[in-house]
């Protein structure tokens, strides 16, 4: 028997995938070249490849976004990718003779970045407040390097695309440029390339600040996620070695727990077509034949969701919502009602049962598979996020670090506080108060991926307390550039007079007014490098005793668990 090429498809220009496709072409994978985002959304549809290799610097459209949309999307979010890109500008920024003043790569290490800006600019100051030109299009990251600049006196001038940073650059004759590669409507690395050859702005000194790790392979790119390597010339084999290891399936023990479906259906033919299909689709799927069956599989099994037929014995589909929704243990789990009727009436009856979808018999397969998952998608969002910060919570927090102890490999788990945040939201008030909520967990988000990749996991407890969890060797490094960072941007959370006082003015917890520095940032540091961790109860007791002495320093700082398995 034949064996079936496995399919790859290559996001890029006809003209920039011919090496590509001729190397992949060679070790016998099957390839299709795409240009527009229609004709990929259409080959990802109906080809359905095993890997999707997109250049970063394709300009017809924007492939980061569209491989984020890939694996927002219901049925394509396992979908593999590789971010690959050979850019022979790269040279300008890492070559022998770079054209460039220096190379920050994100999150942006604020001290590296002040001492570079002067090495290349004069001293700034309230009177003389140097301007400097930033050429990025992700609000988050020019937001702290705005807040930066400004604590630093200088004066920012903000641009997201390569036209107005080169027509900036001419007409406002920047002091420094700071500048990501991956703009809106460019090839950053052109523009850099454009600035050099204008004359009004070839002495300019640049400085490149980028997510991209410019020829260097990361397993876990801090972009994507995923896999990504950008450089002046790839290699062959490095990069068939590449994409065997992507396309090979995963060991059982690597997959992620199965989503647990109820079907509920006296059809016991399409019953078990039904369950076959979502088997197949990754699920883990338990039955019912009637609505007795049904009910008693829900408190039996607690299903993450129920797809339930209308018309079956003993109990039809509203009567097991009406008896689902009003149980707070399982008020929370999403029904889909599988019905031949389609009126009107029936329909907003069910809805306002908390009915969370409706599917037409006969059922399409594929759109099943796609309703369940974005359902439980949606669902796992709305109990969990945070909603002022969105990042997961409690739910999300257990389970990772009851995965992390499960799986028996060395981790680390940071309990991140901040200090003073009460007297500053009384001085402040709440909306400055969630600002600084907001910019610390977009602070620890991006150092996490940073130093760990894609394996760090950031969760809000709620009000001022974080928890991170990451890799054991890695949570030392990854703590001190937490602190370092909050502690390079907290002055900019004040006015000026409170700046140059170096303190504010509040009331404590008695209502008695106090001097109260500024805002610092405490980390407990628990992990299992030196001694077991066999519980949350357990984490979440030392890492509140390590904080509680992280926080008697007066200022930032980390506590790291340095006993072993013979200390109390």
């Amino acid at each position: 028997m034949q064996q079936v090429k496995q399919r790859i498809l290559i996001i890029d220009s006809q003209t920039g995938a011919q090496k590509l496709s001729a190397m992949l072409a060679s070790a016998g994978y099957e390839t299709q070249v795409k240009s527009t985002r229609a004709d990929a959304d259409a080959a990802v549809t109906t080809w359905k490849p095993g890997l999707i290799i997109a250049n970063i610097f394709y300009r017809q459209f924007p492939t980061l976004d569209f491989l984020t949309e890939l694996h927002r999307t219901p049925g394509t979010e396992q979908q593999k990718a590789l971010l690959l890109s050979e850019e022979p500008l790269i040279s300008l920024v890492t070559g022998n003779n770079p054209v460039v003043s220096g190379y920050l790569p994100k999150p942006v290490d604020f001290p590296q970045l002040g001492a570079l800006l002067k090495q290349v600019v004069e001293k700034s100051s309230p009177a003389n407040r140097i301007p400097i030109l930033v050429a990025d299009d992700d609000p988050q990251s020019s937001d702290l390097i705005r807040m930066f600049l400004e604590t630093e006196y200088y004066a920012p001038i903000f641009t997201s695309t390569g036209a107005d940073t080169i027509m900036r650059a001419a007409q406002d004759k920047p002091a420094a440029i700071i500048i990501d590669p991956l703009l809106s409507d460019a090839n950053g690395l052109e523009v850099i390339r454009a600035l050099r050859e204008d004359l009004s702005t070839r002495n300019i000194p640049i400085l490149v600040s980028s997510s991209l790790r410019l020829n260097e392979y990361q397993e876990r790119g801090f972009l994507s996620g995923g896999p990504e390597m950008v450089a002046p010339e790839l290699q062959q084999a490095f990069v068939l070695e590449m994409v065997d290891r992507l396309l090979t399936p995963l060991e059982e023990s690597e997959r992620e727990a199965k989503p647990k479906v109820l079907i509920a259906d006296d059809q016991i033919i399409l019953l078990a077509l039904m369950k076959e299909m979502l088997e197949a689709s990754g699920f883990s799927v338990v039955t019912a034949s009637d609505g007795n069956e049904a009910m008693a599989q829900i408190k039996r099994e607690n299903p993450d969701i129920a797809v339930i037929d209308y018309n079956m014995p003993y109990k039809n589909a509203f009567v097991i919502a009406q008896e689902v929704k009003s149980d707070s243990i399982y008020a929370h789990m999403p029904l889909i009602i599988l019905t031949a009727i389609s009126d009107k009436q029936t329909k907003l009856k069910g809805l306002s049962l908390g009915i969370d979808d409706y599917l037409i018999k006969p059922v399409d397969a594929d759109e099943l598979v796609a309703r369940i998952r974005m359902i439980l998608k949606r669902t796992k969002q709305v109990l969990d996020a945070n909603p002022l910060t969105r990042l997961p919570g409690n739910p999300s927090i257990q389970a990772r670090i009851e995965k992390e102890i499960a799986r028996g490999t060395k981790f680390a788990v940071l309990y991140v506080d901040l200090n003073q945040f009460k007297s500053f939201n009384d001085a402040y008030g709440f909306e400055a108060g969630d600002r600084v909520i907001k910019s610390t967990a977009n602070l620890l988000a991006s150092q996490a991926r940073q130093v760990d990749g894609l394996n760090a996991f950031v969760g809000h407890i709620g009000g001022d307390d974080f928890i991170v969890v990451c890799a054991a060797h890695c949570a030392e490094t990854l703590a001190k550039r937490i602190i370092q960072d909050f502690d390079t941007l907290a002055p900019s959370f004040y006015n000026e007079e409170d700046r140059q006082r170096g303190y504010i003015i509040s009331t404590d917890r008695r209502g008695e007014v106090q001097k109260f520095p500024f805002l610092s940032v405490s980390i407990g540091i628990v992990h299992n490098a030196s001694r077991k961790l066999s519980s949350l109860a357990q984490i979440s007791q030392i890492g509140t005793e390590l904080k509680h002495h992280a926080k008697q320093a007066g200022k930032s700082a980390c506590i790291v668990d340095r006993r072993t398995a013979n200390d109390p």
